[in-house]
């Protein structure tokens, strides 16, 4: 409900109003696209450098199993044929088990 008051400015004010409406309304329809798509432009920025972020870490990653790779580290070497690949030393025998 609507109280006097205010039925009397808005009728006070009718044609300042109503310009303002249509000015509005003609500044949303040039700039309303623009608007939602800078909002769209922004999340996918912030999903792009979330991306980014995983990706050096996982570059970092890679780029250390590499050294390890070129330096033949005997200890990772042992562990990727274990685990990779099933090797055993001799003697021993190696356990399978299926999990559900």
């Amino acid at each position: 409900m609507i109280s006097n008051e205010l039925r009397r400015f808005i009728q006070k004010n009718k044609k300042p109003l109503l310009g303002a409406v249509v000015l509005l309304a003609v500044i949303f329809a040039f700039l309303g696209g623009s608007i939602l798509s800078l909002f769209h432009n922004k999340s996918e920025l912030k999903k792009l450098n979330r991306q980014t972020v995983q990706l050096d870490e996982e570059y970092q990653r890679l780029s250390q199993k590499l050294n390890l790779l070129k330096k033949e580290d005997p200890q990772y070497l042992e562990h990727l044929a274990r685990t990779r690949y099933h090797m055993t030393k001799p003697g021993e025998m190696e356990f399978r088990f299926q999990t559900k």
